[in-house]
């Protein structure tokens, strides 16, 4: 299981954005890959470029998995990578300044117009890389679809913190396996490169205290389900809910499964409903872990405060 040492948990980190340097045991420049599959280019970069460190974006198990033995076998020591949606773990997992590339290979372009939310290159995605790259520092993006890399072309633009190059089409060995699969049907392969030249300011929502609330209430554990299952809230940047509710048959604790949505950003995870020597109190599980974000954090608030309104206390 040597392989799992590349996959890192950054929820159990106390402060975000974590310090890299703590992370890969020196300092050295960051590059970033969203997307990076099977790992076959960003294992290839990590073995041709050992100055730098390297941190993968993925969502799919199977892959990082793939990817991870990869590395161990290439006895790899620069490169890390993490189950995350990129566009939140961009902006929170790094500070301003402190990336020297991002390079996207071949993303889904979600090409229907009822899925355009779901594109990575929008606008906050294009603020986020103008915080996040270092002066000077690029994102690069291959794709098969000129229409998709047109319109991140367009979103780079808007900020007005970057040079621009293409999309072009590029010529050369195919360097992973989606872009030989796509020549080997005749698609031309195009390329988007965007320097960073001025900074944007973005706001950071993931923080590492751990949200609680102690209640006055004396409860009764099996009448906590009615109270608060179901209860939910929707604001113009988030949302919650509280979908079920486990109540423990040998002491008094309920756990309470909910999910919450800060923007494009969702999280499921649990809510501990329990009384220890000084009390009930309502505070996240420690069996998830999910980032400490506002919709979170309200969720729990907004259990805690249910709980006491009906008590009457």
């Amino acid at each position: 299981m040597g392989f799992a040492k590349y996959l890192i948990e950054p929820r159990l980190f106390a402060g975000l954005p974590p310090d890299w340097r703590w992370v890969f045991g020196r300092a050295a420049p960051l590059v970033v890959e969203i997307g990076f599959g099977n790992g076959e280019f960003l294992a290839e970069e990590a073995a041709r470029h050992p100055e730098n460190d390297y941190l993968g974006f993925e969502l799919t198990l199977t892959c990082i998995e793939k990817a991870c033995r990869k590395f161990h076998a290439a006895g790899l020591a620069n490169v890390r990578v993490v189950r995350l949606d990129a566009r939140f773990g961009l902006r929170e997992l790094f500070a301003d300044g402190s990336v020297r590339e991002v390079i996207v290979n071949f993303p889904c372009p979600w090409p229907k117009a009822r899925h355009a939310d779901r594109r990575l290159v929008n606008e906050g995605f294009a603020r986020t890389l103008a915080a996040v790259l270092e002066s000077g520092g690029r994102f690069v993006l291959a794709t098969d679809a000129r229409s998709f890399a047109e319109e991140a072309r367009d979103n780079l633009a808007a900020t007005g913190c970057f040079v621009i190059q293409g999309p072009y089409e590029v010529d050369g060995e195919p360097r992973t396996r989606y872009e030989r699969k796509w020549r080997s049907k005749g698609l031309a392969i195009y390329r988007l490169v965007a320097e960073k030249k001025a900074a944007a300011a973005v706001e950071r929502i993931a923080e590492g205290k751990m949200p609680h609330a102690r209640l006055k209430a004396e409860l009764d554990k099996g009448d906590i389900p009615r109270r608060v299952v179901g209860l939910k809230e929707v604001w113009p940047r988030g949302a919650f809910v509280v979908k079920e509710a486990f109540v423990a048959p040998d002491r008094d604790e309920v756990l309470l499964r909910a999910f919450a949505a800060d923007g494009e950003f969702h999280q499921q995870f649990f809510i501990s409903v329990s009384r220890d020597r000084k009390g009930w109190i309502v505070q996240l599980d420690g069996a998830t872990v999910p980032f400490r974000t506002p919709a979170v954090k309200r969720a729990v608030f907004a259990v805690a405060s249910a709980l006491e309104k009906e008590s009457g206390t």
